[in-house]
């Protein structure tokens, strides 16, 4: 099975050249590096230039990051997350955490903030690349505006909480990226079945720890496989539909 890992912190990793090695010779056939700052996002675009074809790095300023920046640090974070997208392959990590931002002025900021980079993302024609913590349903409808009014893709990154949502994404044409914990927990696993085939990738999230074990985007061809069993389909052929979206995702 050869896939590609739809969503990966690539520059946080001890030494991504390494696990950059693994993962090719695992079958990860792309890695899509996020940048959660705009210091990530100079370390995604290196690992892009040193690794082509295999890294495709992105721009973004993470929604948990803002309640602590100051307009001007904002303003500033956001001028550098600019400057990068022409090299880019696409913008994120970015999105809404109400989380982080459990009072209403970060709320909206949070959402001033990604208006202003969805529309940079629709300005360089770039697809992007969301999070969403206690903001689903609107996140939801954020993502299906963009690509109804850009014609560009989103992608919701492990968006495995609700069927309903899910099957809202299929109707708007939006991404959901399924993630490793698809093996040990039964409600995401029930999600995963009814995420429409044409918009179904998978991700690592890497390093987040899976039961004390830092993820690695070498997982990514056995979250594929625990998703073709969980959908009952062959591993084959999962993984062939999953190369198939992501190179769809990235307009490739």
């Amino acid at each position: 099975m050869t896939v590609g890992d739809a969503h990966c912190h690539l520059a946080d990793l001890e030494n991504p050249d390494a696990a950059l090695a693994e993962a090719r010779g695992a079958g990860v056939s792309a890695i899509l590096a996020v940048s959660m700052t705009p210091d990530d996002a100079l370390r995604s675009l290196e690992l892009k230039r040193r690794h082509p074809g295999l890294v495709f790095a992105g721009v973004g300023l993470h929604p948990s990051r803002v309640p602590g920046l100051s307009d001007e640090e904002a303003a500033a974070e956001l001028g550098l997350v600019a400057d990068g997208v022409g090299a880019a392959d696409f913008v994120g990590e970015i999105g809404l955490d109400y989380k982080d931002a459990p009072d209403a002025p970060d709320q909206r900021r949070q959402r001033e903030i990604l208006d202003r980079l969805l529309d940079l993302a629709e300005r360089a024609r770039l697809p992007v690349n969301m999070h969403s913590r206690r903001a689903d349903g609107e996140i939801v409808d954020i993502a299906a505006a963009f690509t109804a009014r850009t014609g560009l893709p989103a992608l919701l990154h492990w968006f495995t909480h609700s069927i309903r949502l899910a099957r809202r994404c299929a109707g708007a044409g939006v991404f959901i990226s399924v993630g490793p914990s698809i093996e040990i927990d039964p409600a995401q696993s029930r999600v995963a079945r009814a995420i429409d085939p044409e918009f179904l990738l998978v991700e690592t999230d890497s390093p987040v720890e899976y039961a004390g074990v830092r993820a690695a985007p070498s997982w990514a061809p056995r979250v594929a496989r625990a998703l073709a069993a969980a959908r009952g389909e062959s591993p084959d052929r999962v993984g062939e539909r999953l190369s198939v979206n992501l190179a769809r995702y990235l307009g490739r």
